[in-house]
């Protein structure tokens, strides 16, 4: 006996594959509550083959899934989304969209009114289990619906529940975040090694440093600047450091950098807003 599609995944791509694997290997559907749509017939057979779900490259196959989560590209969601609404979709059909951009309010537009919706807005370290999702839901979600949309991304991480308004502020903090990390894990690593350290011993030196750090202050709850004040001894070495840092700017340079970022997730919204 085939048992009830529960979970329809919209594009098996980066974020659609490790939600797939992370939501089967944690139990929290089994594998065959699962269907995964993508145009990809190998990237499909992967799919299959590693975690047991069924996939399709048609859409009708997803048409009575009660969960649909959206992992798209930005151009891909009018079209996919008024090919799933020709059908007659799942009474109680949850729509969650991991699309940046793309606000509530046009998600809504393309299912039945009945639809919920959730936007989230998640990042990259969800690729080991340690992302940071929130989610923003519409007003037709039950509670019900928001605590099982959100066990799909505690399984790679910590979450959030937002109103949508903070979704914006959303990306350009945590959504770009590891990206702007990376590049200051990559300024550092290449400091140590000008100052005469083998690469590797940098690079493991900057890594440990960093969660660690991360670490202290998630688990003591201190306020950055006071465990900034543990390490900062008069006239030493850190507050020398710190004296260039706030020469060059790099507090304002860093506010700067997510105003910024938060600014573009505006513009690419309404840019979505105005396609057809």
């Amino acid at each position: 006996m085939t048992l009830p599609l529960r979970l329809g995944i919209i594009g098996g791509g980066v974020m659609g594959d490790v939600l797939v694997r992370s939501v089967t290997e944690t139990s929290l559907f089994s594998p065959a509550e699962v269907c995964v749509l993508d145009h990809n017939p190998g990237k499909l057979a992967r799919l299959a083959a590693d975690t047991g779900v069924r996939t399709t490259a048609d859409p009708a196959d997803l048409s009575q899934a009660q969960i649909l989560l959206l992992a798209v590209k930005p151009d891909n969601v009018a079209d996919i989304l008024k090919r799933l609404n020709q059908f007659s979709l799942h009474s109680d059909v949850v729509l969650i969209s991991i699309v940046a951009g793309v606000t509530l309010e046009r998600l809504a537009s393309f299912m039945p009114d009945t639809a919920a919706v959730i936007r989230v807005m998640t990042n990259t370290p969800c690729l080991v289990r340690s992302g940071m999702s929130v989610l923003a839901p519409n007003e037709k979600v039950s509670e019900e619906q928001l605590q099982q949309s959100r066990a799909i991304f505690e399984a790679v991480g910590e979450t959030l529940i937002l109103p949508e308004k903070y979704l914006d502020a959303v990306t350009g903090l945590s959504g770009s975040g590891p990206g702007f990390f990376f590049l200051i894990v990559d300024a550092m690593i290449e400091a140590g090694v000008l100052q005469g350290l083998p690469r590797a011993t940098a690079r493991q030196l900057v890594l440990q440093t960093l969660s660690g750090s991360a670490r202290l202050m998630q688990e003591t709850n201190g306020h950055p600047a006071q465990l900034r004040d543990m390490v900062t001894s008069p006239g030493g070495t850190t507050i020398a450091g710190i004296q260039v840092m706030e020469e060059y700017k790099i507090r304002a340079t860093l506010l700067k950098t997510v105003e910024t970022a938060t600014r573009r997730s505006r513009e690419l919204g309404q840019k979505s807003e105005k396609q057809a």
